[in-house]
């Protein structure tokens, strides 16, 4: 099984010039698997082309948070994003949110040593 037939129903399901559709349609022919990422930019840079003026960070928090709530899922990592269509790709992005789950709990680690050197218990 793969998430690719969900990208297709979400495509079918979206007007011409919606962000999403547009950049599915994209990843489809550019970004499917993690062997195939697509750089930020190169995203941000079609759907400007193709008259949907999105900033990187627009793109994060609307295309890319829609997929997280969808049926389908666009990866990312630090190459770029992808159309996550195997049990690898989704390995893949298990091990990059662990990585960046661990780094962020290294952060609140060191935030509560610092809060309890000054005194203060959160």
């Amino acid at each position: 099984m793969s998430f690719l037939p969900a990208v297709h129903r979400e495509i079918a399901n979206r007007q011409p010039n919606d962000p999403i559709r547009l950049t599915l349609e994209y990843m489809i022919q550019n970004g499917i698997g993690h062997l195939n990422p697509v750089p930020l930019p190169v995203i941000v840079q079609h759907l400007n082309d193709n008259g949907v003026p999105l900033s990187e960070t627009d793109f994060q928090q609307t295309v890319l948070a829609a997929s997280r709530d969808a049926d389908y899922f666009i990866g990312s990592g630090y190459r770029g994003y992808f159309l996550i269509d195997t049990v690898d790709d989704a390995r893949v992005m298990q091990r990059f949110y662990t990585t960046r789950i661990s780094a962020e709990q290294q952060n609140l680690d060191n935030l509560r040593r610092q809060a309890t050197n000054v005194g203060w218990s959160i």
